[in-house]
């Protein structure tokens, strides 16, 4: 085994040993929390080994971004089913659905940008609207308004047809600035590469 090997050896060590570090810690911190309850549910010991196994084999041998998501967004749902499991969080998971939307912009951020070495305002903008919704419906579905989703949008859809004409609107007026390209750049990044200088 020549010395790089041993380097790369020893490094997905370390990361094992960190990963392993880190839920050893959340089931800590959570079972010494005045609300948990001493038996660990199922499911959030099966999305966070999952999403741990994802996070290692992709950065110990793949380097590929779907993985990294994919492990991001296991850990944490895993996470949030931890939360309801030992009722730590007072809602059951039929309220806490929108965090799927959620864990799925947090996750789609560092992936993107590990895959790619930048920021990519292609996926940077899909994340932050899944985020912004998923957070508006958590905000419905934990009951934060006095009112339902449903009667919001029977009462006040034509703020749809108002955010759509400021939407189209900002979308001129940056074409109009000098971006004839956009929003189909040859390169979207928000952050320049090394590469590029």
């Amino acid at each position: 085994m020549g010395k790089r090997d041993k380097t790369k050896s020893f490094a997905n060590c370390v990361l094992a040993l960190g990963l392993f570090l880190i839920l050893a810690g959340i089931f800590l911190l959570v079972d010494h929390s005045e609300h948990a309850t001493r038996v660990f549910a199922f499911r959030p010991v099966f999305f966070m080994v999952i999403g741990s196994v994802f996070l290692f084999v992709s950065f110990a041998f793949t380097e590929n971004g779907y993985t990294i998501f994919a492990g991001l967004f296991a850990l944490l749902m895993g996470i949030v089913f931890l939360l309801i499991d030992t009722h730590i969080i007072p809602y059951s998971f039929r309220e806490m659905w929108p965090t799927i939307m959620i864990g799925c912009g947090i996750s789609l951020m560092p992936s993107v940008f590990y895959k790619f070495r930048r920021i990519r305002s292609v996926y940077l903008f899909p994340a932050i609207v899944m985020c912004v919704l998923g957070f508006v419906f958590l905000m419905f579905s934990m009951h934060v308004f006095p009112f339902t989703f449903r009667h919001f949008m029977l009462k006040w859809w034509p703020l749809l047809i108002i955010l759509g004409g400021v939407i189209l609107i900002c979308i001129f007026l940056l074409q109009q600035s000098g971006n004839e390209n956009f929003p189909y750049m040859e390169d979207d990044s928000l952050v320049q590469g090394d590469d590029e200088c």
